[in-house]
C-alpha cells in the first residue's frame, strides 16, 4: 500500500519547485511537474491556505477564461544567517528570494556563546517562520567539531549546527568562512562551475574554497583549502605576519599550480586585496609558463567576497531547508 503521506510531500515539493522561479497558473504547474490537474488544484490550495502560496491575479487572456496564477510566499519561510569573524558578529535575517527584512552586526567582547544565545531567543520569537539557521566563521571542523576557531577559543570542541539546534530546535548548518564564499560564488551561475578554487586573503592568511560539478567540497576530513600548510617554504610564518617578506605573485603562482595538479579546477577566483594590486597578470603568465595548456584554469580577480559569502550564506540555508 502507498504512503499517502509521503506522496502528498513528495508532490508538494515539486510544485515548491515548479514555483520558485516565478508565478504560474495550475495547468502550468500540472504541466512542468507531470501531476495531475486534480492533485496539484488540491494541494496548490491547500499551500494558499496556510500562506505557503499567493494568489497574485489572473494571466492575460487568450481567448479563454483567464487562469488563475499562484507564487510561493516569499516570507512563509525566513533564514537567519550568521558570519561570526574575529571579534564581530554579522547577521541578517531574510525571505525566500534572498531579500533581507532585518540585519545587524555586533562587537562580541566575551563568550561569543552568550551573544549567539541572545540573538538566536530574541529572532526566534520574532520571527515565527523561520526555517533554518546558517553560520560561517573562521576556523576549521571535523566531523562537524570546531577543531580551530581564530579568535574564539572557547568554540573549540563544540559542534556548532548542534549547538545551533539544541537552541533553536530548527535545522542548522555551520560551514568555514571559504566554503561557504565558494556556495555564494557558485550560486551565481547556471550551470554551476564544473571545478572551481576561490582564494581569499584575509587578516589570518589565506584560504580558498572549493567547488566540485557545482558543490562545495571540504574533503575527508574538511581540512580542504587549507593553504597554509601547502609545503612552499615559511608559509605557516606567512599567516602569522601577514606575508611579511613574500613574493605574492610567487606565492599564489605555487597554489595555483598545486590546484592545477590535483584539482584540475577550470577557474580560480582571487579575491582583490592590496597586496595582489598589479599582480595578477604576472600571476596568470607564471601559472601559464607552469602549467600545460590543457591544465591552466581561467584566472579571475573578484571584488565580489562580501557579495559572495552573502549569497552563500542564503544559498546553504535555503538547501538545507529544502531537503529536510
Amino acid at each position: 500500500m502507498a504512503d499517502t503521506g509521503k506522496l502528498k510531500r513528495e508532490n508538494t515539493a515539486l510544485l515548491r519547485q515548479a514555483m520558485q522561479h516565478g508565478s504560474a497558473g495550475k495547468n502550468d504547474l500540472a504541466r512542468l511537474t507531470h501531476l495531475s490537474f486534480p492533485t496539484v488544484s488540491r494541494i496548490v490550495d491547500e499551500m494558499v491556505e496556510r500562506g505557503e502560496a499567493q494568489e497574485i491575479g489572473t494571466a492575460a487572456s487568450t481567448g479563454g477564461r483567464c487562469a488563475m496564477q499562484y507564487r510561493l510566499n516569499p516570507q512563509y519561510r525566513l533564514f537567519l544567517c550568521l558570519r561570526l569573524e574575529q571579534d564581530t558578529l554579522h547577521w541578517f535575517v531574510c525571505d525566500l528570494d534572498g531579500t533581507p527584512l532585518e540585519q545587524e552586526q555586533q562587537t562580541c567582547s566575551g563568550d561569543v556563546r552568550e551573544f549567539l544565545d541572545t540573538l538566536l531567543m530574541r529572532v526566534r520569537a520574532r520571527y515565527p517562520r523561520l526555517a533554518a539557521v546558517m553560520l560561517g566563521f573562521a576556523g576549521t571542523m571535523h566531523n562537524g567539531i570546531v577543531t580551530e576557531s581564530f579568535g574564539y577559543p572557547e568554540l573549540r570542541g563544540v559542534s556548532l549546527s548542534a549547538y545551533l539546534h539544541d537552541k533553536t530546535g530548527l535545522p542548522c548548518m555551520a560551514a568555514r568562512d571559504m566554503q561557504v564564499g565558494a556556495a555564494g560564488y557558485a550560486a551565481q551561475y547556471t550551470p554551476a562551475p564544473k571545478a572551481a578554487v576561490c582564494i581569499y586573503i584575509g587578516k589570518l592568511g589565506a584560504g580558498a574554497g572549493i567547488v566540485l560539478n557545482g558543490k562545495v567540497w571540504g574533503g575527508a576530513a574538511g581540512f580542504a583549502g587549507e593553504l597554509h600548510y601547502l609545503p612552499i617554504e615559511h608559509n605557516l610564518e606567512y599567516a602569522q605576519n601577514h606575508f611579511a617578506g613574500a613574493d605574492i605573485s610567487d606565492y599564489f603562482t605555487k597554489v595555483i599550480c598545486g590546484c592545477a595538479a590535483l584539482i584540475n579546477p577550470d577557474r580560480v577566483v582571487l579575491y582583490a586585496d592590496s597586496r595582489l594590486t598589479d599582480k595578477a597578470a604576472r600571476i596568470r603568465e607564471s601559472c601559464a609558463q607552469a602549467l600545460p595548456e590543457q591544465a591552466m584554469p581561467t584566472i579571475e580577480l573578484s571584488q565580489s567576497f562580501e557579495q559572495d559569502y552573502t549569497r552563500g550564506l542564503f544559498t546553504l540555508a535555503k538547501k538545507m531547508e529544502e531537503t529536510t
